[in-house]
C-alpha cells in the first residue's frame, strides 16, 4: 500500500500562491495525501507599473537580464508585449529551473541558471557572473525583497537596475481552515520562502501558531529554516535540496518514510 499510496494518512499543507500551487497539490493528491492549500502570499501586478515600463523601454541597453521567479517572467513578458518589446536575443539568467522553464516556454533561450539550490547565492556562484566590469544588468523581480544579489553584482563591477513588475501581499481573506483541526504528528507544512514564514504567522491565530511549533515544516533552504526557527518552529524542520516542486516532494517522501506508518508514536529520527 505504501508503494502505491506513500502519503496515505498524511496531511500536507501547501503555502504556495494560487497560481504556483496547482502542480504540487496534484502530485501530493496522486500520492494519496490529504492536501490543504493555505496560501500565504497573493501575487498581483505592481501598482506603479510605469516605473517598470520606463526601465523596460531601455531593454536594449542591458547586457544581461536576470529573472528572480516565474512570476517575474509572466508579468515582465506581459508588460514587454504591451510595449512591443521582446527578451529574444538577450542574455538571460534565471534563478532556478522553474524560472528557466517558464522563459523557455515563452520561446526565450536562457544561458545562466543556478546549478543546485535556487537562491541568489547559488546564482552568484555561476562562472559567468564572476567578472562583470562595465556590464549593465537588469534584475526583474517583485517589489521589495533582498538586496544581496544586486549588491554582490555591483561589487563585481556591474551597473544594476530593477524592473519590479509584481507585488506580494497577504491573502485576503485567508483560507478558512482552522489548522488546529489538522493532526500534528502526521502533518507537514511546505514553505517555499522566508516571507511565507512571516506571512503564515501573521495569518494564523495564537492557537494555530502553537500548532505550527509541533508539526513538521519542510522548507526550501537554510535561510527559510532560519526564518522558521526565529518564530519558534524548531522542533521538526526538514530542509529540502531547494524550493522546486520536485525537491519538496522528495523531502515529503523522505519524511513519510522516516516517520513510519501514520499514527506511529515513536520519535522522529531527524
Amino acid at each position: 500500500m505504501r508503494a502505491s499510496a506513500p502519503l496515505m494518512g498524511r496531511t500536507v499543507v501547501v503555502t504556495r500562491p494560487l497560481a504556483q500551487a496547482g502542480s504540487i497539490c496534484e502530485s501530493l493528491e496522486r500520492m494519496q495525501a490529504k492536501v490543504v492549500h493555505f496560501p500565504t502570499i497573493r501575487i498581483t501586478a505592481v501598482k506603479n507599473i510605469a516605473s517598470a515600463k520606463k526601465i523596460l523601454r531601455q531593454l536594449e541597453a542591458y547586457d544581461m537580464v536576470i529573472f528572480i521567479s516565474t512570476n517575474a517572467v509572466h508579468y515582465a513578458v506581459k508588460v514587454a508585449q504591451e510595449l512591443g518589446l521582446s527578451f529574444q536575443h538577450k542574455r538571460l539568467a534565471a534563478i532556478g529551473l522553474a524560472t528557466r522553464t517558464t522563459l523557455e516556454n515563452y520561446g526565450f533561450e536562457v544561458s545562466i541558471t543556478a546549478a543546485t539550490r535556487f537562491t541568489s547565492e547559488a546564482l552568484l556562484a555561476h562562472a559567468r557572473l564572476q567578472q562583470l566590469a562595465g556590464q549593465k544588468i537588469l534584475i526583474v523581480r517583485g517589489s521589495g525583497g533582498r538586496e544581496h544579489l544586486r549588491q554582490e553584482l555591483q561589487s563585481r563591477g556591474a551597473q544594476v537596475d530593477y524592473a519590479e513588475v509584481y507585488q506580494r501581499q497577504l491573502p485576503t481573506p485567508r483560507n478558512t481552515t482552522d489548522l488546529c483541526t489538522l493532526p500534528e504528528q502526521d502533518a507537514a507544512v511546505l514553505i517555499h520562502s522566508a516571507e511565507s514564514v512571516q506571512n503564515l504567522c501573521s495569518l494564523c491565530s495564537i492557537n494555530e501558531r502553537q500548532w505550527l511549533t509541533h508539526v513538521t515544516l519542510i522548507v526550501g533552504s537554510e535561510r527559510i529554516a532560519e526564518a522558521a526557527s526565529s518564530v519558534g518552529c524548531v522542533k521538526n524542520l526538514i530542509i529540502a535540496e531547494n524550493s522546486s516542486d520536485e525537491a519538496m516532494l522528495n523531502a515529503v517522501s523522505v519524511w513519510a518514510q522516516e516517520t513510519g506508518s501514520p499514527g506511529n508514536s515513536e520519535e522522529d529520527n531527524l
